[in-house]
């Protein structure tokens, strides 16, 4: 019966996420010009359709702290795909993504029209040309998002990386780290852990992701807007250890209270 519950489910969402999508096409051939400010119908559109779309996957989101309005670096973890559709529904920023997502079909159009940049990893200067359109969208006002650690992980926290926190020093921008996390309690050690349908490593496809997601009733979700960091005479390592240090710290803090 629950393996019959869950199929209609997805096959449920995957109806709704169907007909939402054509309406997400239609709004980003008329309001989306691959960039997008910190406030106005763009921002609006973009937060309000990836807000739904969470809702039609069952994520629940939590929010704690503020994010920063405008000309904010946003450093964040990195569990699942999940994460932008979280962040973005949240905050108006232009995401770093690898470059792959902008050579997907129909998505890939859907993410540079909506103000996403690439990083083509393996590629001499890539940092530093990524690195450079963040400083340009930071010194437009906008926001910039990272995932700083540059893959996804099972919520242990890697070390991030350094070279991109330059955009927020070239363009004097502050610095917010972001701690992510799809909490679920494991009812045998009563404490709570990441929840495993959330993740996205190792050889998991895109596809039995979604699967996971679409089956399951509801996915939790806590992001935390920490303390910014002024990056004003800093290094652009000092300003990632400063962001590893704080996201770690609310991690830890979320799965021992």
């Amino acid at each position: 019966m629950s393996a019959l519950i869950s199929t209609l489910r997805k096959q449920y969402r995957s109806i709704l996420f169907g007909l939402w999508l054509i309406i997400g096409i239609v709004l980003t051939v008329i309001f989306l010009r691959k960039t997008i400010p910190p406030s106005g119908i763009a921002s609006t559109i973009v937060k309000k359709w990836l807000g739904i779309t969470t809702r039609i996957f069952g994520v629940k989101i939590k929010s704690y702290g503020t994010a920063l309005p405008e000309k904010t670096l946003f450093i964040s973890n990195h569990i699942s795909w999940l994460d932008v559709l979280v962040l973005g529904s949240l905050i108006p920023t232009h995401f770093l993504s690898k470059h792959e997502v902008k050579e997907m079909p129909l998505f890939g159009w859907l993410a540079t029209r909506g103000g996403t940049l690439y990083i083509k990893r393996g590629k001499k200067n890539s940092a530093s040309d990524a690195s450079s359109e963040i400083t340009d969208a930071l010194k437009k006002q906008h926001n910039g998002l990272i995932f700083a650690e540059g893959t996804t992980t099972d919520g242990h926290i890697k070390k991030f990386h350094s070279r991109l926190m330059q955009s927020a020093i070239d363009a004097n921008a502050t610095v917010q780290p972001i701690a992510i996390f799809y909490p679920r309690l494991n009812t045998e050690t009563n404490k709570l852990e990441v929840n495993p349908v959330a993740l996205f490593t190792g050889n998991t496809t895109i596809g039995e992701s979604y699967n996971l997601i679409t089956r399951t009733a509801t996915i939790d979700v806590e992001v935390h807007f920490l303390k910014p960091i002024d990056s004003a005479g800093k290094t652009r390592n000092e300003i990632a250890q400063h962001a590893y240090e704080e996201v770690v710290d609310a991690i830890k803090k979320i799965k021992t209270r």
